[in-house]
Order: C-alpha cells, then sequence, then structure tokens
C-alpha cells in the first residue's frame, strides 16, 4: 500500500472490526475465567462488527468483489479474512441471540469467542507483505490483545460492579507487553535520512506512546481509581488511533530505500567524526 492511498475506510473498517470481535473474544473469556456472562457485550460486538463490514464492502466499491474473494480462500490471506469475518459475524449473532431469548451458552459464547480470535489474527496477516518493515512481528498479534484489551475494559466499565475482574487486568497487561515489543521493533528500524517516507514515520514514538497510554495504561488506572464508562470511550479513542498509527507508520522498503541507505552509510564512511 502507498503512504499517497487514503486509509480512512480502513481505520474505519478495522476499528469497527476489532473492536466488535474483541467484545466477543473478551465476553468469552470472562465467561469462561469469572462465570460473568455479557450478552449485551456480544450484541454490541455483532452490531460494531455489521457496521465495519459494511464500511469494508463500500470501500470495495462493488459487492461482487467480497463473493470472488472467497474462491481464493486458503490461498489468500485476504480471502481468509473475508471467510473469517463472515463466521465472525454468524457465529456472534447466533451467541447474541441465545442471549436475547435469554438462554446465554457458555459453549456457544465460547465458541464464537475462538471464531471471532481467529478473526483478529486474519486481520493483521492480511498486512504481511513483503517488504513493509513496520507490519511484521508483534503487530501480527496486536488486533487479537488490543481488541479484547477494548472489550474486556468496555464490559468492566459498563457491567462489573464491585472490583475489577483480574482477566480484564490480565487482557490488558498482556496488550500492553505485546504492543512494547512492537514498538521495540518499530524503533529499532533505521530509517535513512534521504529516505522518501510518509509523515508518520517520522513521529513514531509520538503515534506509538499515544496509543499505549489510551488503549493500556489509562484505562489501566482509571478502572483501579474510577471506573466509569468513560473508561469505555478512552479505551476506544486509543484503538482509533491504534488503526491510525499502524497505518500512517507504514514503511515499504524500496529500491530508492536501499539506494538512501547505501548513501548515508558511504557517507557515514567519509566523515566518521560527522554527527
Amino acid at each position: 500500500m502507498s503512504r499517497h492511498t487514503g486509509h480512512g475506510p480502513l481505520v474505519a473498517f478495522t476499528s469497527l472490526a476489532i473492536a466488535g470481535a474483541g467484545l466477543v473474544v473478551a465476553a468469552a473469556c470472562l465467561d469462561l475465567g469469572h462465570h460473568h456472562a455479557c450478552p449485551p457485550a456480544v450484541m454490541a460486538g455483532v452490531v460494531l462488527q455489521a457496521l465495519g463490514l459494511a464500511v469494508s464492502l463500500g470501500h470495495l466499491g462493488q459487492k461482487q468483489r467480497a463473493a470472488l474473494a472467497v474462491r481464493r480462500t486458503g490461498r489468500s490471506a485476504l480471502s481468509n479474512e473475508v471467510v473469517s469475518a463472515s463466521l465472525a459475524l454468524a457465529s456472534g449473532v447466533f451467541a447474541a441471540g441465545m442471549g436475547a431469548w435469554g438462554r446465554p451458552n457458555p459453549t456457544v459464547t465460547l465458541i464464537a469467542g475462538v471464531v471471532n480470535a481467529v478473526f483478529l489474527v486474519s486481520i493483521a496477516l492480511v498486512y504481511r507483505l513483503r517488504g513493509q518493515e513496520t507490519w511484521r512481528g508483534a503487530s501480527v498479534l496486536t488486533p487479537l490483545t488490543g481488541g479484547c484489551a477494548f472489550g474486556a475494559i468496555t464490559i468492566q466499565a459498563w457491567s462489573v460492579t464491585g472490583g475489577v475482574l483480574n482477566m480484564v487486568m490480565l487482557l490488558i497487561v498482556l496488550d500492553a507487553a505485546v504492543f512494547v515489543q512492537r514498538w521495540r521493533e518499530v524503533a529499532a528500524i533505521r530509517i535513512p535520512a534521504a529516505s522518501l517516507t510518509g509523515s508518520g514515520i517520522s513521529h513514531r514514538d509520538q503515534l506509538l506512546g499515544a496509543r499505549l497510554i489510551l488503549l493500556d495504561v489509562l484505562p489501566f488506572v482509571l478502572l483501579l481509581a474510577w471506573p466509569t464508562a468513560l473508561v469505555a470511550a478512552v479505551a476506544a479513542a486509543g484503538l482509533v488511533v491504534d488503526r491510525t498509527g499502524f497505518y500512517a507508520l507504514a514503511l515499504q522498503r524500496t529500491t530508492e530505500h536501499e539506494l538512501a541507505d547505501v548513501e548515508e552509510i558511504l557517507a557515514s564512511a567519509r566523515n566518521p567524526h560527522k554527527s
């Protein structure tokens, strides 16, 4: 993907899809770990996913393209994402329906959580493109961990009273650990001064820092000190910053990038004392 490509629809789609799937996975985790059933969270997750898919279909331009993509399932990461998105939505609808009928089923919720977790991983795998330096490593896990953290924070803020659940804290800490690793990987990438890169890469620490604070640090502190619905809004902002930063930090290793790197190394060799 070029840095000249408008990423607004992709930010909207992935933010909504990750938030929705994250709610379903987090609901399954809390049901399994604490026997805390939360059918409204599953329903909200389904609604967010449906909105995300609507944005995605609009971005495709032609709805027939989604059907054509299914034919390459197993061979194409994008096709795998399309199929897993459909299965995630269907499983979420079934689990939400059981809850709406007053018969929430932990097994059905768990299955929906697993399917949605697979979908979250598939989102990241679409972007494992050759030459993309910042879409590797820990970035493959951040949609899953970030979505789960958002879901757990939202459920805790809206429906849990009497203290913060251990599973919620665990999911936040896990996401923070994974994202810190991603930050380290992005920060370790050497950017030649003459390289033509997007504006986002020059502000990588600010973008990554804002994401970590909004989605992990602030919610963690607020849940312990002041657990209100505001925490969910902060986490939602963090998720949007996460997706905005993901695309803004895209760094394609091109021939021009390699030449700039070589030129900078040669310049440093000629002027070893130049800072």
